[in-house]
């Protein structure tokens, strides 16, 4: 498991949620551009139960795009696809990008876990976040 923001009891800020990031910030800054730019989608911090640790969760208006889980330098995006989405976009995707899919653990309901470490996987998360978006579910 990675090292995240586990205190429940103190909600980060916005700068302490970016200084966790501390590598990954930049790459932060352009998925969280996208989200509330390109995407028009809002963000708030919030603890999440199921994974124990604060994220940044994005909604336009009341629906779900995604949620960015802080990790030590790092972060993790956990978005949702129907299963038609995801046949629709597999084929185009890097290799990182597939393996996250197969691999992630509630991937039979539609959930992806997808780990940002280089420049290299955010044009498939952003393919990904634009489907999610666009969905009408």
């Amino acid at each position: 498991m990675y090292e995240r923001l586990l205190n429940k009891n103190e909600m980060p800020t916005i700068e302490e949620f970016l200084a966790y990031i501390g590598k990954g910030k930049e790459l932060f800054d352009s998925i969280d551009a996208f989200l509330i730019y390109e995407i028009n989608s809002v963000k708030m911090i919030k603890f999440d139960a199921h994974s124990r640790c604060w994220k940044m969760s994005y909604h336009i208006k009341r629906k779900y795009i995604c949620d960015i889980i802080t990790e030590k330098d790092a972060f993790t995006i956990v978005t949702r696809l129907s299963g038609e989405s995801i046949r629709n976009v597999y084929d185009g995707l890097l290799p990182y990008a597939k393996e996250c899919i197969d691999n992630s653990p509630y991937r039979h309901k539609g959930w992806i876990e997808y780990r940002v470490l280089s420049a290299l996987h955010l044009e498939d998360i952003k393919m990904m976040l634009q489907i999610r978006a666009n969905d009408n579910r």
